[in-house]
């Protein structure tokens, strides 16, 4: 079970179908995409094969600490780490589903070009949810839209399934894992005072299903929070 189709979710289930896992990925909206498609810059990654091709000097180090200065070092390096050294590998799993992001450039913060984009200069986040829908279409991934999740279950500490409604029916999916990719709560004000009361009438770019729901389903279940405020 995956719980959320943005980029996160399709990306989930396609490489959880690739190996060789039976999906079913659930989205309470009508239709795929989620925050993902609100992105128009690119994705940064340092090491690929782009950056190469046109002679620009980058590092996976730099990146890092790029990343942590812009984050006024309280982001955690580790995870940093994580994303940049795996960043070159997602530029070239995009590659493999039909997704290139040839053209680069500076951004914010970046010490080199590093983010990468659509060779036509369009939006990166409506191009990849176009890609990444078409390979779900291609593998035959079940999408269950207008559907939406309201509880996990769990056995003995165990998350084995999700409870689930749309407008004709109640759901009850026994799986043997699930991956929460519901995003954040940008487009739910009553929750974003309850973490920071200063922040209230904020407005948001955020899409209409960013509500914050898996956040708190999670936490239903017993999972811990970190730097939710």
């Amino acid at each position: 079970m995956i719980i959320g189709a943005g980029g996160a979710g399709m990306t989930a289930a396609i490489n959880a179908t690739q190996a060789g896992k039976d999906v079913i990925l659930l989205e309470m909206m009508p239709y795929a995409g989620g925050n993902t498609t609100k992105a128009t810059g690119g994705m940064n990654a340092a090491e690929t094969h782009y950056q190469k091709e046109q002679g620009i000097e980058d590092s996976v180090e730099q990146f890092i600490e790029d990343t942590m200065k812009g984050g006024h070092d309280i982001n955690d390096r580790d995870l940093v780490t994580v994303m940049a050294e795996n960043s070159a590998a997602g530029i070239d799993w995009l590659d493999s589903i039909g997704a290139p992001l040839p053209k680069i450039s500076f951004s914010g913060g970046a010490t080199n070009q590093r983010i990468h984009a659509p060779e036509d200069g369009s939006g990166v986040g409506a191009y990849l949810v176009t890609a990444l829908l078409k390979k779900i279409d291609e593998l035959g991934i079940k999408v269950m839209y207008n559907t939406r999740a309201t509880d996990l279950m769990s056995l003995e500490g165990t998350v084995n399934g999700v409870m689930a409604e749309s407008d004709d029916a109640y759901y009850t999916i026994h799986s043997k894992a699930v991956i929460l990719a519901t995003g954040g709560f940008g487009n739910n004000q009553e929750m974003i005072v309850n973490y920071r009361e200063d922040l209230e009438g904020t407005v948001t770019t955020s899409a209409p299903g960013i509500m914050g729901e898996g956040i708190t389903m999670a936490e239903t279940v017993g999972a811990g929070l970190v730097d939710i405020d």
